[in-house]
């Protein structure tokens, strides 16, 4: 994998990840936790991964993609209740934003992967994003 693609791959990482901490800090400040600072923990995990899948980690894009995993389990239950609540296609929804997300998440992994492994290699003129 050339340079070009792997700095694309790597972006589209850090780009799920900050527009996740990013939106999910705004939902919080609308939200009645909005006083409470650990409604904040979330988010500013998920910018931190950014930041660090910014800087090609590996271990910030592999947990990035774990937590976004795991967090769709309750995410999705969240969304069937929703549903049966409201009605509407809120679980189409979900499933829309889970492929998206999980994609960007995972080309952001094989990014970073491709990246540190040229580096590793002796690449020439590997300058960080």
């Amino acid at each position: 994998m050339n340079q070009t693609l792997s700095r694309i791959l790597v972006a589209c990482g850090w780009l799920a990840a900050g527009v996740s901490g990013f939106g999910t800090a705004i939902v919080v400040a609308g939200s009645p936790a909005a006083g409470q600072a650990v409604a904040y923990l979330t988010p500013a995990i998920f910018i931190a991964l950014a930041f660090g899948i910014y800087r090609n980690s590996r271990l910030c894009a592999l947990a990035a993609l774990i937590i976004f995993a795991a967090m769709r389990f309750e995410f999705y239950r969240v969304a069937v209740g929703l549903q049966q609540k409201q009605g509407g296609d809120v679980t189409l929804g979900f499933w829309i934003s889970v492929i998206v997300f999980g994609l960007l998440y995972l080309l952001g992994v094989i990014g970073t992967f491709a990246w540190r492994a040229r580096a590793d290699s002796g690449a020439e003129s590997l300058a960080p994003l």
